[in-house]
C-alpha cells in the first residue's frame, strides 16, 4: 500500500489544470454510462452538525478498476494553525480488494473543485466572458482562479473580495505568474459591491456560515458558481433561472449547502436543476449565460472526481523512477 504526500502529487503532474480538467469531463461521461459510481454520502457528528461533522463519500470507477473513500471532516474552531477540513483518499483495488493507496485529500479537493467550475464554465459560458467575480481569498478561492483562467481566453477583468482585504490582495500577488502574462487586469474590493454586474461569473468560494450574497448581487447575464456552503441565500437561489449540478440527488438528504437546505424546505427547486453531464452530452443553449437569465452551477463534490485525480497521480508516480513514494506491504501483516 502506497502512502501519497501533496508534494508526490504536484510531482505527478494532475496539477495541472489542463491536466485536471480532462480527467474530471471524462469522469462526467462515465458518470453518466453508470461506471464511475458514488455511494450515498454518510455524515456523522457527535453534538450539533455546526460543531462539527465527519463525512464519508464511497465510490468505484469500473473503467479504472478501483474502488475507494473519501473521508473528511468539517470542524470549526479557533486555532488558525490548524485547517478546517481534513480529507484523505483510499485506493482499493476492484478486482481483488486490496488497498492500494492513501492519498492527502486537500490538494485533490482543490484540484477537483477548480477542474469542475473549469468544466462548467466550458458547458455553461463557452470562452465568451471576459470578467470575473471572485468572492473569498483562501485555499479553494486560490484554486479556483488557477483553474478558471486557463478556460477563460478572453478573460480581462478579475475582481476579488475578502473580509480580510490583505489575504485578497495576496491572492492576487500569489497569481501574478497567470494573470500578469496574459495582461489581465486585477481589483481588489475593500467591501462587497451591492450589484456585482461589473463581471459576467461570479464565484462563491468562502467558508462562510451565514449567506452573504442575496438576489439583488445578482443582474441578468449571470452565471454563478456556487463553491461554498452557505455563500447564498435562499430567495438568491430561487431568482436563477437555470440551476445546474454536478449531482442533485445525492445533496438533498443531508448536506449543509444553501441550496440543498432550501431543497428539502421547498422540494420545487429540483424543477429548475440540470446535470452538467447532461449538458455535456447534449449542450443546449437554452442552459447557458444569456444576457437575458441567471444561470446558478452548484457543486455538491463528488467523490468520483477525488478517485480519479488520486488514481491518475498513483499511477503516473509508479512511471516516474524518481518518484519514491513510500509503500507498507500490508500482506506481511498475515504472516
Amino acid at each position: 500500500m502506497y502512502f501519497v504526500s501533496r508534494e508526490s502529487i504536484k510531482q505527478s503532474g494532475i496539477a495541472d489544470p489542463l491536466v485536471a480538467q480532462r480527467l474530471i469531463e471524462r469522469t462526467f461521461s462515465q458518470k453518466a454510462q453508470g461506471t464511475a459510481v458514488g455511494a450515498q454520502e454518510v455524515a456523522m457528528a457527535a453534538g450539533a452538525r455546526e460543531e462539527g461533522a465527519f463525512y464519508s463519500l464511497p465510490a468505484y470507477l469500473a473503467e479504472e478498476g478501483v474502488a475507494g473513500l473519501k473521508w473528511t471532516s468539517h470542524v470549526p474552531h479557533s486555532d488558525p494553525s490548524i485547517p478546517y477540513t481534513h480529507p484523505v483518499v483510499v485506493l482499493n483495488e476492484l478486482a481483488t480488494g486490496r488497498p492500494l493507496a492513501l492519498l492527502e485529500g486537500e490538494l485533490i479537493s482543490g484540484l477537483r473543485t477548480g477542474a469542475v467550475s473549469a468544466t462548467a464554465i466550458k458547458a455553461l459560458a463557452g470562452s465568451k466572458a471576459s470578467s470575473l467575480f471572485l468572492c473569498g481569498s483562501g485555499f479553494q478561492a486560490s484554486h479556483q482562479l488557477r483553474s478558471i483562467v486557463p478556460f477563460m481566453p478572453e478573460l480581462k477583468e478579475v475582481h476579488v473580495w475578502s473580509r480580510t482585504m490583505q489575504h485578497a490582495e495576496k491572492l492576487l500577488e500569489n497569481h501574478t505568474d497567470i494573470l500578469g502574462k496574459r495582461g489581465i487586469r486585477s481589483r481588489v474590493h475593500a467591501s462587497l459591491p451591492e450589484r456585482l454586474d461589473c463581471a459576467e461569473i461570479v464565484v462563491g468560494a468562502t467558508s462562510a456560515s451565514t449567506p452573504y450574497l442575496h438576489a439583488d448581487h445578482f443582474v441578468q447575464g449571470h452565471l454563478y458558481l456556487h463553491i461554498g456552503m452557505r455563500d447564498v441565500d435562499a430567495e438568491a437561489i430561487e431568482s436563477f433561472d437555470h440551476i445546474v449540478c454536478d449531482d442533485y440527488e445525492a445533496g438533498v438528504p443531508s448536506s449543509s449547502q444553501s441550496l440543498f437546505g432550501l431543497a428539502r424546505k421547498t422540494p420545487e427547486i429540483g424543477g429548475k436543476v440540470t446535470l452538467l453531464e447532461t449538458l455535456l452530452a447534449e449542450p443546449d443553449p437554452a442552459i447557458q449565460r444569456h444576457s437575458d437569465r441567471k444561470i446558478m452551477f452548484n457543486a455538491f463534490g463528488l467523490s468520483i472526481f477525488d478517485l480519479v485525480l488520486a488514481h491518475e497521480a498513483l499511477q503516473r508516480l509508479l512511471k516516474q523512477p524518481e518518484s519514491n513514494v513510500g509503500q507498507f506491504d500490508l500482506s506481511k501483516e498475515r504472516s
